[in-house]
């Protein structure tokens, strides 16, 4: 879509913001708010307020005494040169020039800058470039014309604080933005004679399910009148016809029934194009996992292309970023706050990026709901790193304090530590997460074989204290005799034959175990993972005791420490 509404929008001396200000440097359909707790986001949904409903109490509230400012900075266009400096009128004024128009066409493309005032006027503040004097009545009037940004949109809120709960009959059809009327809006919807129930029972529950989807999939939603108490309550029932109370349902799908309301069933009801809304959401985030948030942004992003639609979303929540940071039709604006007064940041570069990362308190892998990534070939080598971390160190957890990642050994040659392979066609591991430790088989046919080209760029560019290759031909070799021989006697009941098992570190796992018994039918490579996660069940502190695997599990243990205390 990639429209512009206008240039810039300023507020000064409003909350936090001082006589600097801050506000939009543009407007693109979505617009991502990002900061601390009382940074300022919400005073910038105050200001879309205040442009799309008119209410100039908004300038009333200045602080230190000094009254609020609103400046708009606008690109002069054609249209509105052309109102001022008439064609076809002679000039009077201005010397050398047949007429006013020809005089005006100089302004075209300037940056004009005018003030709201309290009473609905604009007032001129500046215009970029020289001019002569006797045009700056002329000059003034361009603010007359200019049309306010935004006033010709309905606001549509979801504030952060919210909630759907069971509710007595109303006759009106009110939504209002903390969530309440959602369950009377819904009643009256399905009941009333002259509203087309379909809307919830079919529209709305349809694009539910597409969110919600695979996690939980509703097959009806119905209102039900509690005799009890003489509530509306809502209810949702699944395949099997079970039936549960939105009340007694996790806040994220009431979150997700709200926008739905407000986006699908609100234009409708009033009959109202879903563009001639500005949407401003507050923290949809809140009580959402990542997945279900990610499917929210994008439903959201997928309605703003289709319905040419505006978005303001403010948000603490790092998954917003990967949602939005590559869309031409979006952008980050980052609010920050010292102590004193508020800032704001349109982040349009990755060292932007990073200082909004450690403001919010994110940690470089925060991205990824972790504070680092561990790099292995594929889901079995998870398993052992996994069990081998817990075993140095167990209070470190997966997906919390690090996030293990697959490349998938041939790919790895597609992929890069080296910002400058950008222009490489590869993929910059480090553009993901900063933090990053990568484990690989050495894959050789002895402990000196010449490691390829791949594994020593990979070395080379993120470093050999965060680069761990194994000693032996794969990370099975790491596996101790009394290790697989449990394994293979309690889960698969083949006996060694009180033969020991030579794990030769040049060879496969699945060819030391033949060379012993010669009648086991067992093909550890066609079910590495399941075989994985059955192995690592007999592994003990003991059992990092070979080769070199106790002190490359340290280092790496080390690193996610150091990840984690930053």
């Amino acid at each position: 879509m990639n429209l512009k509404l206008f240039d810039k929008i300023t507020v000064k001396n409003y909350k936090s913001f001082d006589e600097i200000g801050g506000g939009f440097e543009q407007i693109l359909p979505i617009n991502v708010i990002i900061g601390k707790n009382n940074s300022g986001k919400s005073t910038l949904i105050d200001l879309v307020g205040f442009l799309t409903d008119n209410n100039h109490d908004f300038l009333n509230g200045g602080r230190n005494g000094i009254g609020t400012e609103v400046l708009v900075s606008t690109t002069l266009k054609k249209e509105v040169v052309s109102i001022i400096f008439r064609k076809g009128e002679n000039s009077s004024s201005y010397y050398g020039f047949p007429s006013n128009y020809e005089y005006g066409k100089q302004f075209i493309g300037r940056e004009y800058t005018y003030q709201i005032e309290s009473n609905g006027k604009k007032k001129y503040v500046e215009i970029k470039g020289t001019y002569d004097d006797v045009a700056l009545n002329d000059i003034r009037a361009f603010a007359d014309v200019i049309k306010t940004p935004l006033t010709d949109y309905k606001i549509c809120k979801i504030t952060a604080e919210r909630d759907i709960i069971p509710e007595s009959n109303k006759g009106d059809l009110s939504l209002n933005a903390n969530g309440t009327g959602a369950t009377n809006y819904i009643q009256q919807i399905i009941n009333r004679t002259d509203q087309d129930s379909r809307l919830i029972e079919n529209e709305l529950l349809e694009e539910l399910n597409n969110i919600v989807k695979p996690d939980i999939d509703f097959s009806r939603i119905l209102i039900q009148l509690e005799n009890s108490n003489n509530y509306w309550e809502i209810f949702f029932e699944d395949a099997k016809k079970n039936r549960v109370a939105l009340s007694k349902m996790g806040s994220g799908v009431k979150t997700i029934l709200l926008v739905l309301l407000n986006l699908i069933t609100r234009p409708k009801v009033e009959r109202t194009r879903p563009n001639a809304y500005i949407f401003a959401f507050e923290e949809l985030e809140n009580n959402l996992h990542p997945s279900l948030q990610r499917r929210l942004f994008s439903y959201i992003s997928a309605y703003s292309t289709k319905n040419s639609a505006y978005f303001f979303l403010t948000t603490h929540s790092n998954v917003v970023i990967d949602s939005f940071s590559t869309s031409d039709d979006a952008q980050i604006i980052h609010v920050s706050h010292d102590g004193n007064e508020a800032k704001t940041t349109s982040i349009v570069s990755i060292s932007e990026t990073k200082d909004l990362l450690n403001d919010l308190g994110i940690k470089a892998s925060d991205l990824l709901q972790s504070n680092g990534v561990v790099w292995v070939e594929g889901p079995s080598d998870r398993n052992y790193i996994n069990k081998w971390i817990h075993l140095i160190n167990p209070e470190l957890k997966e997906g919390i304090h690090y996030s293990i990642m697959f490349y998938g050994g041939k790919l790895l040659s597609n992929l890069t530590f080296d910002y400058e392979w950008f222009n490489r066609d590869v993929i910059p591991l480090l553009k993901i997460n900063g933090n990053a430790f990568v484990i690989m088989d050495r894959d050789g046919k002895s402990l000196n074989s010449k490691l390829n080209s791949t594994k020593d760029r990979i070395s080379d560019e993120i470093g050999t204290e965060n680069f761990w290759i194994t000693k032996g031909r794969e990370i099975e070799n790491y596996i101790t005799n009394d290790v697989i021989t449990k394994w293979l006697n309690d889960d698969h009941r083949i006996a060694m034959r009180n033969k020991k098992f030579d794990n030769d570190v040049n060879t496969k796992l699945e060819v030391n175990i033949q060379n012993i018994r010669k009648d086991v039918k067992l093909k550890y490579n066609l079910s590495k993972t399941n075989y994985s996660a059955e192995i690592i069940k007999y592994m003990e502190e003991e059992s990092l005791k070979i080769l070199d695997l106790e002190d490359k599990v340290k280092l790496l243990v080390s690193k996610i420490e150091n990840w984690n205390n930053k």
